[in-house]
């Protein structure tokens, strides 16, 4: 990303890039009781706990949010089923308890969508997956799904024609959690702001500030800028993911080795590319592959290996995406090709690790996650997974404040529903409403509310004011107002920005986004202030960075 893309030098700043100021004004101007370094989803989460207890709170990212591993996951709300397998009941229970929360706190972001689990092998494998899945309810999933069923071997046929039946010995229909990742944390970090924390993206933490031996923030510089300031706050949280105490990251660990990056790459297809009434999850060795249901496409995947290359934007390897083809193949006889793939897309896991302790494998590793205080104050959050985000941002917030104030301040994020958030019949009234008063089709009118819950009415209204109520382009479900609104309050500061997170329309498009992104340039572009030359800088720019994170490798 190019400053171009952000701002424009030569012209007096647009409102949103002033209000961004503002912003850096008061970062540097006051001391927080906590300052929140990395944007993703656990970072996101404890900026919102510490707003939750009445806290003055920052949150600072050196790219976007979500812009890393919380981008990148299976987009799943889940409790984990193959860690039964490991016996890590507490964190399947944990996480089932979480998924159920989150259905009520933003119903318009997740939903519940039904998996089929095809069993293959030999007599005694319908009992012990079935045994599985009977815990897996009695840990919790029943609660909101229901429980789970058996599928016979036609009734699993009639379900998904293309499985294989050499072998097959039924099918097992279970409930588990789908959500868009990335509008997922950023709705979490604008609930944040509603409730008086800040947060700003391009603002990279350089160091930390120490003082008697205690943390009391860190240098940042502004990616825009390249102007330096200072952040203090009473406790700081690094919250960084993959970057988590590397040395060439803003806290670098001086002994043990924090996280074990783990690469999960998956892969996007047409949805009437492989025939089903239901997701799935199928079985391989030591681990599954969920083929995750996504409008008009099937997210599969993924991948786990031990990574050792930057965290900087990983993409996906050719090796990678033969080895989901195969595990696809395995099971369905679909003939899986990679001209069947419209994109892929890797994301490293955060792994923790033990205090000196070597690394091992990834697919055994723990997805439980690790709160440690260092002798200076800072708190490091690393491990877990994207459903118990906010679990592990309350506990990485109690541990900044301590335990004292932390009992007399509790978090509220149980009760606090994510911005947006409605019961599913009034969400249904809603997109109703809107395609009657807009003349929208019904599919674009009920996807706009998925994305943005009760606020799709005021990106209707926005688009009235502009007269931006035309889709961005032929055959896409978004609108032009999209674009602005994404600026206006969602701090979207380039295309990436809107084309792969604001959107996924970066993974959901053959061409990467480019029949759209010359018109999201211009949209973009009245916002911060871009010329025109700025406009095509950003585009190719853009165009650049996507094919080389998005493109399907050439065979190797």
């Amino acid at each position: 990303m190019t400053s171009a893309e952000c701002t424009s030098k030569g012209s007096a700043p647009s409102a949103v890039l002033a209000a961004r100021g503002r912003d850096l004004d008061t970062l540097a101007r006051e001391r927080w009781d906590l300052l929140v370094v990395g944007g993703g989803i656990t970072g996101c989460g404890a900026l919102l706990d510490a707003a939750s207890r009445g806290l003055r709170a920052a949150l600072i990212e050196r790219d976007d949010i979500a812009v890393g591993t919380s981008s990148r996951s299976s987009r799943l709300i889940h409790g984990g089923l193959r860690y039964l397998e490991q016996f890590q009941i507490g964190l399947v229970r944990e996480a089932l308890r979480e998924r159920s929360l989150l259905l009520e706190l933003a119903p318009h972001l997740v939903r519940l969508e039904p998996f089929l689990f095809p069993v293959y092998g030999g007599r005694w494998a319908r009992p012990f997956f079935g045994a599985g899945l009977a815990m897996y309810d009695l840990l919790g999933a029943s609660a909101d799904g229901g429980f789970h069923r058996h599928l016979s071997i036609e009734e699993s046929l009639a379900a998904v024609p293309g499985l294989r039946r050499s072998g097959l010995r039924g099918a097992f229909l279970y409930h588990d959690g789908q959500e868009d990742d990335a509008r997922f944390a950023i709705s979490v970090v604008r609930t944040a702001r509603a409730k008086g924390a800040v947060a700003v993206t391009r603002i990279r933490a350089m160091h930390g500030i120490e003082e008697n031996g205690r943390i009391v923030g860190c240098t940042a510089r502004d990616e825009l800028t390249g102007s330096e300031l200072d952040i203090r706050a009473t406790s700081v949280i690094d919250a960084t993911g993959v970057w988590t105490g590397r040395a060439d990251g803003p806290f670098p660990s001086r002994t043990d080795r924090l996280t074990q990056p783990s690469r999960g790459t998956h892969i996007v297809v047409p949805r009437d590319r492989i025939p089903s009434q239901y997701g799935m999850t199928l079985r391989i060795p030591h681990r599954v592959c969920f083929l995750v249901p996504w409008p008009d496409r099937w997210v599969i995947g993924t991948t786990d290996h031990e990574d050792h290359g930057s965290p900087d934007r990983p993409a996906p390897t050719s090796v990678e995406v033969d080895e989901i083809l195969a595990n696809v193949n395995g099971t369905l006889d679909v003939g899986l090709t990679r001209s069947d793939v419209i994109s892929a897309f890797a994301g490293l896991r955060p792994l923790a690790t033990d205090p000196g302790g070597a690394p091992g494998s990834t697919v055994k590793a723990s997805r439980e996650h690790r709160i440690r205080t260092e002798p200076n104050g800072l708190v490091r959050v690393s491990g877990g997974k994207f459903t118990t985000y906010r679990v592990m941002a309350e506990q990485a917030v109690a541990a900044a404040m301590g335990p004292a104030p932390a009992r007399a301040r509790p978090s509220r994020t149980a009760e606090v529903p994510i911005i947006g958030a409605a019961p599913d019949a009034e969400l249904n009234v809603l997109a109703a409403d809107i395609g009657q008063q807009t003349g929208l089709d019904p599919h674009r009118a009920e996807r706009l509310v998925a994305r943005y819950g009760t606020q799709a009415s005021e990106v209707i209204t926005l688009g009235r004011e502009l007269g931006q109520l035309r889709p961005l382009g032929p055959d896409i479900a978004h609108l032009e107002a999209e674009v602005v609104w994404s600026v206006r309050e969602e701090s979207a500061l380039s295309l990436d920005d809107f084309l792969a997170r604001r959107t996924r329309l970066a993974q959901d498009l053959l061409d990467r986004g480019a029949i759209v992104a010359p018109r999201a340039a211009e949209l973009m572009g009245r916002e911060l202030g871009w010329s025109s030359a700025e406009q095509d800088t950003a585009v190719k720019s853009y165009l650049a960075s996507a094919h080389r994170e998005y493109d399907v490798p050439p065979e190797a």
